[in-house]
């Protein structure tokens, strides 16, 4: 017959038994473990900072896309757009301007010396550079640009949109891709001259 209190001690003696002994890790078991873990680290930290990009150029996308939802309004009551950003704030309350090219607010400048033609652009914290070009009867495009480039407002007498700009993207549907250090192809679009 067992004993009840000798069963009770069992793992603990077990234990003890175990911590006595003096065995461990090989050094090779150690570094294939290293190893291991260098390769996931390394796999995984790019990945990670794929997604980091995307979502803070997302992040500048959305800024504009609001930005112009403003704009649009303020264009559909007005006939014209507006820089100012109490007006903007007053059709889409989370809409933020700058006085020029920044990561934390939409810079509003005007493609003509009427206020028929805007252009709104951010730069993400990502380093990429967005903007939308919004004629008031020709409509909407889009540009992208990776880091380091700067893309400049098509103006009123430009009939494409731009002149050959290098790793520079426009659409007309939306925002094109703008990977960083890569060279873009830019898509000509005709607007219709005023």
């Amino acid at each position: 017959m067992c004993d009840p209190a000798r069963e009770r001690s069992f793992p603990m003696r077990w234990m003890r038994e175990r911590l006595s002994k003096e065995e461990g890790f090989t050094l090779i078991e150690f570094m294939v473990v290293v190893l291991i873990m260098a390769v996931l680290v390394a796999i995984a930290i790019p990945s990670f900072l794929g997604f980091r990009h995307q979502a803070q150029d997302r992040a500048a996308q959305s800024d504009l896309r609001n930005a112009l939802l403003a704009e649009k309004a303020v264009y559909t009551n007005d006939s014209s757009f507006t820089g100012v950003e109490a007006d903007l704030k007053a059709w889409e309350p989370t809409v933020v301007t700058a006085a020029a090219l920044s990561t934390d607010a939409v810079y509003v400048q005007f493609a003509a010396a009427t206020s028929d033609q805007v252009c709104l652009s951010q730069k993400s914290d990502s380093g990429s550079t967005f903007m939308i070009y919004e004629n008031g009867t020709g409509g909407t495009f889009y540009a992208a640009a990776g880091s380091g480039t700067t893309i400049t407002c098509p103006s009123a007498a430009a009939p494409t949109l731009p002149p050959k700009q290098v790793r520079v993207a426009w659409s007309a549907t939306g925002f094109p891709d703008a990977p960083a250090g890569k060279k873009l192809t830019p898509t000509p679009v005709t607007i219709s001259p005023l």
